[in-house]
């Protein structure tokens, strides 16, 4: 079954990966051992299943771009939300994406850069302090948030654990 992918467009891979299996490979070969898929698995996410485009660990504040179980970024801090408004667990999807949304909820106009909107309360993935917790939403540093902007698209998979 096709993933939500658009037709000709590859996802980044870790570099480590991709560096190391050519290497890996010709070693196992060389030995006459099993094939590369039983070698050591790369990083994976932190209880994602494979259907996972990015994977969110709400207790270990991070979140990791991931492609078929195995993570191809690595580790990104997240701030999440407070107990009042706390960030939903569950699997869900991307809905839109909206590079310079600005926010009217707190009654003044808020940015939220690199905004990736993943359910329907308004709660996205964007730039912002991964020191304070949000309002539901789900905090990544500058170059994180364009990395996941840039990597998703609507319909791709966010499951959020705890």
């Amino acid at each position: 079954m096709a993933r939500h992918r658009r037709p000709g467009r590859a996802r980044p891979r870790a570099r480590a990966a991709s560096v190391l299996a050519p290497a890996g490979a010709v070693a196992l070969a060389a030995l006459g051992a099993a094939p590369v898929a039983a070698a050591a698995p790369a990083t994976a996410s932190p209880s994602c299943t494979d259907t996972a485009d990015v994977c969110v660990d709400l207790s270990e504040h991070r979140a990791w771009l991931v492609q078929d179980g195995r993570a191809t970024s690595a580790p990104m801090p997240i701030t999440s939300g407070i107990p009042e408004d706390p960030t939903p667990t569950g699997t869900t999807t991307v809905q839109r994406k909206e590079r310079h949304h600005v926010s009217k909820e707190s009654g003044r106009d808020t940015p939220m850069p690199y905004s990736i909107f993943f359910d329907d309360e308004g709660r996205a993935f964007h730039t912002g302090s991964t020191t304070r917790p949000s309002h539901g939403c789900i905090h990544l540093d500058p170059a994180d948030a364009r990395a996941v902007f840039g990597t998703l698209e609507p319909g791709d998979e966010v499951q959020i654990r705890r």
